[in-house]
């Protein structure tokens, strides 16, 4: 069973609930992204201290 849930922020995916999993990401605004968009979302905010 597939329920729209509502669409991604950045690229506007349809995000749907399949079988009891949400196939995407809720923000902490509330807001959803799809997988693709939130592991490119990940990516950016990584952060690399130089070594000491």
């Amino acid at each position: 069973m597939e329920e729209l849930i509502g669409h991604c922020r950045t690229c506007e995916k349809p995000i749907y609930c399949k079988m009891g999993f949400l196939d995407g990401v809720v923000q902490k605004d509330k807001s959803l992204l799809c997988f693709a968009c939130s592991g490119e979302v990940q990516e950016e905010e990584v952060i690399v201290e130089p070594q000491k």
